[in-house]
C-alpha cells in the first residue's frame, strides 16, 4: 500500500514543485548539487579547449610553412630566378628594352631608321546619304563583303566596317566636327593592308560619297628598320627580341647616329627575391621558436562558459592568454619540423659555401633561428659572383644539366630529383607531420591526431550531458515527492488539529 496514498509512478509525470510545502529553494539547490556533478564535464570541455588551442596554432604554422614552400621557396630553387636582368636605354625617347634571362650582360648599340607603321586612310564624305542608290551595296574590304544598305548614313557605314575587324583588322571612326572618315589597321608591317573596293557603279557611288577614289583604294603598312650591333634587321611590329633582349621602338636615329641598350644582373630584383625568402622564413621560423619555448600557466586553465559570464570582457582576454601559453611547448611534431628548418639553412652546399658567405648569418640564440641580411655583402655577392649566390639556393648541377650534384639550400627545402627519385623537401615533411597532427581547414575529414582527440571527448562529452540530464530529473523528482509527502503530512497535521479541537468544545 502507498503510504502517503499516491501511486510512485505518477511522481515522475507532476510538474515540478519548488518548495511551496517545504519553503525550499529546489532550484537552488539543483544547481548546486548539479554544479558539483558537472565538474567532471567542466574538465572535458577544458581539455577539448586545449586541443583546438594546439590545433589552431599548428594550422596556422602549417600555412605559413606552406606559403613559404609555395610562394617563396618554389621559385628560389630555379635557376632562372637568378638570372633577372635590367636594361639601361641611353635614349629612352628611341628604344626602351627588357632582358630575358639568356641575355647576356653587355653594351649593344642600336640605329632605327624607320618604325614599323599599320596603314591608315583619311578620307572627307561629301553626301549625308552615304547609300542613296536606291539598293544595297556590296563593297569589298580585305577580302571580307561589307553590305552597305539602302540610306545608310556614315553611322551605318562605320558600324558596318567595324563589325567585320576580327576578320578584316580594320577599324574605321568618324569625327564629326571634322566631317573625316578614318580608316586604321591594327596591324602594322607592310603585310598589313587597307583595300577597299567596288565592283558596279552603285557600289563606286558609295565610295565617292564616302569621299573615296571610285577605284577604291588598296595602301599597305610598313616595316620597321633597324641595326643592331651592326645587323640590318626589318620588323613587323615595333616590339621585337633580339638576343635576348626584348627592344620597345619608339623613334628614330639621325643617320649615322647610334644609341646604347645595356644589359646587366637585375641586383636589386635579385635581392629582393632574397629578402622575401628571410623575411618569410623568420616570421614562420619565429612563431615556431615563441610556441616551442613558451611558458605554461598550469594555474590558468581555459574558463568554462559560466565563469566567462561573470569576468569582463578584457580580464577573459588576459586570462586565456595565459591559459593558451605553453600549448605546444616543447610538441615533438613541432620541434622536429623547427630542427629540420633550421638545420637546412644552414648547411653548406658541397664546393660552394653556406648563406653565412654571402651575407645572410643567424641571430643570437635567443632569437630561436631568426637570420639577418648583411645588404651591402649580399648585393656585391649577387653583382661579382652571381653562380655561387644561385648555386646556395639551387644547388651544383653536372656540366650538361642533367644531373643534381649537390642540393642547395631552396632545393633541401623544397624537395627535388636525384638518381631518378623524388626526394620530399624539409618543408613537405614538416608539413605533412604537422598535417598528421592537427589536420588541415581544407579537409572534409579530419583524421588528424588531435581531430580525432576532439571527436572522442565529444563523444564523453555527449554521453555525459545525458548523465547529467538523467541525474538533473532524478534530483527535481525527488523533491517533487518531497513536497507531496510534506503537503500531505501538513494535510493530515491539519485534519488532526481539526478534530482535536472539536473534541476538547
Amino acid at each position: 500500500m502507498d503510504p502517503i496514498g499516491m501511486n510512485s509512478y505518477n511522481v515522475s509525470n507532476l510538474l515540478r514543485i519548488g518548495g511551496l510545502a517545504t519553503g525550499l529553494d529546489t532550484d537552488s539547490i539543483v544547481k548546486q548539487l548539479m554544479k558539483v556533478a558537472s565538474l567532471p564535464l567542466d574538465k572535458l570541455n577544458q581539455q577539448k579547449q586545449w586541443y583546438q588551442w594546439q590545433q589552431e596554432d599548428l594550422r596556422d604554422i602549417n600555412a605559413k610553412l606552406m606559403n613559404l614552400r609555395n610562394n617563396v621557396v618554389a621559385s628560389l630553387r630555379l635557376q632562372g630566378t637568378f638570372m633577372a636582368k635590367t636594361v639601361t636605354s641611353s635614349n629612352p625617347s628611341v628604344a626602351t628594352a627588357t632582358a630575358g634571362a639568356n641575355a647576356v650582360n653587355g653594351t649593344y648599340t642600336l640605329s632605327v631608321t624607320q618604325l614599323a607603321s599599320a596603314p591608315t586612310y583619311v578620307a572627307t564624305p561629301v553626301a549625308s546619304l552615304i547609300n542613296n542608290t536606291g539598293v544595297d551595296v556590296t563593297l569589298t574590304l580585305n577580302g571580307q563583303s561589307l553590305i552597305i544598305k539602302n540610306n545608310a548614313t556614315i553611322s551605318d557605314v562605320v558600324n558596318a566596317i567595324n563589325s567585320l575587324t576580327p576578320k578584316t583588322s580594320v577599324s574605321a571612326t568618324y569625327d564629326s566636327t571634322l566631317n573625316k572618315l578614318f580608316l586604321i589597321s591594327n596591324k602594322t608591317g607592310a603585310q598589313s593592308t587597307i583595300s577597299l573596293t567596288a565592283s558596279d557603279v552603285n557600289g563606286q557611288t558609295v565610295l565617292s560619297n564616302l569621299g573615296l577614289p571610285t577605284n577604291g583604294i588598296n595602301i599597305n603598312g610598313s616595316d620597321a628598320i633597324f641595326t643592331f650591333n651592326g645587323v640590318q634587321i626589318t620588323s613587323s611590329t615595333n616590339n621585337v627580341t633580339v638576343a635576348g633582349i626584348n627592344v620597345t621602338l619608339i623613334g628614330t636615329t639621325a643617320s649615322g647616329q647610334n644609341i646604347t641598350l645595356t644589359v646587366s644582373t637585375d641586383v636589386d630584383k635579385i635581392y629582393n627575391t632574397i629578402k622575401n625568402f628571410v623575411d618569410t622564413y623568420n616570421d614562420v621560423i619565429t612563431q615556431m621558436y615563441t610556441k616551442l619555448t613558451e611558458k605554461r600557466y598550469y594555474d590558468y586553465p581555459p574558463l568554462t562558459d559560466e565563469q566567462k559570464q561573470a569576468m569582463k570582457e578584457n580580464d577573459i582576454k588576459l586570462w586565456e592568454e595565459k591559459a593558451r601559453s605553453g600549448n605546444l611547448a616543447n610538441d615533438e611534431t613541432l620541434m622536429r619540423a623547427y630542427y629540420s628548418l633550421r638545420q637546412a639553412v644552414s648547411s653548406t652546399v658541397s664546393g660552394v659555401g653556406s648563406l653565412s658567405s654571402i651575407g645572410i648569418t643567424t641571430g643570437q640564440w635567443y632569437e630561436g633561428g631568426k637570420l639577418y641580411i648583411d645588404e651591402a655583402k649580399l648585393k656585391d655577392a649577387i653583382a661579382n659572383n652571381l653562380d655561387k649566390v644561385m648555386q646556395i639556393f639551387t644547388g651544383v648541377y653536372s656540366s650538361d644539366g642533367t644531373t643534381l650534384l649537390s642540393p642547395g639550400i631552396a632545393q633541401q627545402l623544397y624537395g627535388y630529383f636525384e638518381n631518378g627519385t623524388f626526394k620530399e623537401g624539409v618543408l613537405g615533411t614538416a608539413i605533412n607531420a604537422i598535417t598528421r597532427k592537427a589536420g588541415s581547414s581544407t579537409q572534409l575529414y579530419d583524421n588528424s591526431f588531435i581531430g580525432n582527440r576532439i571527436r572522442e571527448i565529444d563523444d564523453r562529452i555527449a554521453e555525459m550531458q545525458k548523465r547529467l540530464k538523467d541525474l538533473e530529473d532524478r534530483y527535481y523528482r525527488q523533491f517533487t515527492q518531497l513536497e507531496i509527502f510534506v503537503g500531505q503530512m501538513n494535510t493530515q497535521s491539519a485534519w488532526l488539529n481539526q478534530q482535536i479541537g472539536i473534541m476538547t468544545k
